[in-house]
């Protein structure tokens, strides 16, 4: 009797517990596509998909949604492609059906650049009663696949955020114009992100988007970075609203000759040959914001918000890419993008 009257208090609990919030793998709202790239020598394309199948009727739309698309396309610095010389956005909105995948060539839905576009992508749902209203409607799921001059592929997940108002709620509570991640109209975006390995020789990319203080302003990024013997580095980079580069143009300690020739190594990882011997170096790393700032030095967080992936690169035909590992501790300052 005292097990069942245990039973069935758990089990009250679990109902009147609160339903458990987006954890990188559920669908959303608002979804964050950390890397785009259009042009000729680039083939990207993306697919969104709306899991909602209530049928549509004569006088309701169902589960159905507008999706607001929102590329947002830098503008290329040559004396420091981690700062681009600006963001800019061009918009899209697309009707999605219920039970709708809707997938687009990049090349042709966003901007024409003769030298092609490059950046991040913001989708969001929209009431399709009203325009330009973004709402409650966690249903939405995406991926992208980028193929690159070199033939290199990888396909990525979308980073989903889910609305915290009531489903067909606006979310739009501070009347901004802006999607915020602040806890009350989105969820936070994570406090860290994790690189969870590296191969120094790998030619491997980091793509990051920072989602705080608009286009001109610069975050301060720190990395903590452990070789495959766990011996502990780290660095410092400041990057604009986005880059995706090399990890050995983040910092010199990725690449292969530093790890090899100014670290202790374990000999045993990455053993290529099965000899006994390890041959290539590894490591991981964790990255956090120390701070984004405006032009003129004036703060606008200590901590600021960001999002990425781990991509092939421009050119090399090693085919990988993934969304980084992220911390349970969130922080509510991020916008998705505020011109």
């Amino acid at each position: 009797m005292k097990c069942l009257k245990l039973l069935s208090i758990a089990l009250v609990a679990l109902a009147l517990a609160p339903a458990a919030l987006a954890d990188g793998r559920k669908p959303g709202s608002v979804l964050v596509f950390p890397v785009h790239r259009s042009g000729s020598t680039f083939v990207t394309i993306v697919s969104v998909t709306n899991t909602n199948t209530l049928p549509m009727t004569p006088v309701s739309f169902g589960g159905a949604t507008t999706v607001h698309y929102e590329y947002v396309n830098t503008v290329h610095n040559p004396a420091d492609p981690q700062i681009p010389l600006n963001c800019v956005i061009f918009d899209r909105y697309e009707f999605l059906t219920p039970a709708d995948t809707f997938s687009v060539l990049t090349t042709c839905h966003n901007a024409v650049s003769m030298t092609g576009q490059e950046g991040y992508l913001v989708v969001s749902a929209q009431n399709p009663s009203l325009f330009d209203t973004p709402w409650s409607f966690n249903f939405l799921m995406g991926s992208e696949l980028v193929v690159n001059a070199s033939g290199g592929m990888y396909c990525v997940n979308a980073i989903p955020f889910r609305a915290i108002v009531s489903p067909g709620a606006p979310t739009d509570l501070n009347g901004n114009g802006a999607l915020n991640f602040d806890g009350l109209e989105y969820e936070g975006i994570p406090d860290v992100l994790y690189i969870d390995s590296f191969i120094a020789l790998a030619e491997s990319q980091l793509a990051l988007c920072s989602l705080s203080g608009g286009p001109m302003a610069t975050n301060t990024l720190y990395f903590d970075v452990w070789n495959d013997n766990e011996f502990p580095l780290s660095t410092t980079k400041i990057m604009g609203c986005w880059f995706d580069q090399p990890l050995t143009a983040v910092s010199p300690l990725f690449a292969e000759s530093f790890l090899k020739n100014n670290t202790p190594h374990d000999p045993n990882e990455l053993d290529l040959t099965c000899s006994g011997v390890g041959g290539i170096e590894t490591g991981w790393a964790r990255i956090e914001s120390l701070g984004v700032f405006l032009p003129g030095g004036i703060m606008v967080s200590s901590d600021g918000p960001v999002l990425g992936c781990i991509t092939a690169g421009l050119a090399t035909v090693i085919d990988g890419g993934h969304n980084l590992w992220e911390s349970d501790a969130l922080q509510f300052n991020g916008v998705a993008f505020q011109p």
